[in-house]
């Protein structure tokens, strides 16, 4: 991997949103214990989910993209193994064989002008595949 970044994305809610929701679910169950574990229970489990397949920040190299989640877990997707499908308010990166699983890559929680161009030029000014 090289360290010089062409283009670094980052979303601070989806950095903090996870860890909200742990804190939610402890509050649930002090508040609450006899029934509440259930709705702590699912609060834990969507923090999980969030945190392991939602990067908060993603940097893309040369030879491939970094992915950074909010739990500290980093993940590096070389380039050979990638297809990028660009969306209006982001982007999600493809990976495996068939390319139906993908993370997303999104900078903002709602539409931002002109930030689909950058992305776009971006990903191609290093050859990625589009879609």
């Amino acid at each position: 991997m090289t360290e010089d970044a062409v283009y670094q994305g980052r979303n601070r809610f989806l950095r903090w949103w996870p860890k909200l929701l742990l804190v939610l679910g402890a509050i649930v169950v002090y508040v609450d214990w006899d029934h509440a574990i259930q709705w702590a229970t699912l609060l834990a489990a969507v923090a999980y989910v969030h945190g392991r397949w939602l990067p908060w920040k993603f940097t893309i190299h040369e030879d491939g993209l970094a992915l950074t989640f909010p739990f500290g877990r980093h993940l590096f997707l070389p380039r050979s193994s990638l297809t990028v499908r660009m969306e209006v308010v982001g982007a999600v990166a493809l990976v495996g064989r068939r390319r139906h699983f993908g993370y997303l890559l999104m900078e903002r929680i709602g539409y931002e002008p002109d930030s689909e161009r950058r992305l776009r030029g971006a990903f191609t000014g290093f050859g990625y595949k589009l879609m």
